[in-house]
């Protein structure tokens, strides 16, 4: 459908695909045929595992706008701040949202989660 770009006076027509797996979930932002952004959550939890735009879309609140949809068909999670990279934690800083308790996120060959560190 229309969609405005948080860029000044920039509309543009992207469609966005959900996609499913036994293990997770794909939502893909597309703009005249080009595939643009990819937000992928965990099909279980629906943990944010990976969110992805090319670089000459980025900052135009697309990868927002997946996160949005994400959330439409069922609560989203950030997933736990320590198993974050830089640019996840600047996205869920964007977007907000809720990050995956700590029972939900943890990850048994994570020294954080475990206490080993």
């Amino acid at each position: 459908g229309l969609y405005r770009s948080m860029q000044p006076c920039i509309v543009l027509y992207m469609n966005t695909k959900r996609t499913a797996t036994a293990d997770t979930i794909t939502y893909t932002a597309t703009i005249d045929g080009t595939e643009v952004a990819w937000l992928t959550i965990t099909a279980d939890n629906r943990i944010v595992e990976n969110v992805e735009t090319r670089t000459d879309y980025q900052r135009q609140g697309i990868a927002s706008h997946l996160w949005a949809v994400a959330n439409a068909d069922g609560e989203a999670f950030h997933a736990l701040e320590h198993h974050r990279t830089a640019e996840g934690e600047a996205f869920a800083n964007s977007v907000g949202g809720e990050t995956i308790d700590n029972e939900a996120g943890f990850v048994a060959v994570c020294g954080v989660c475990t206490g080993d560190f």
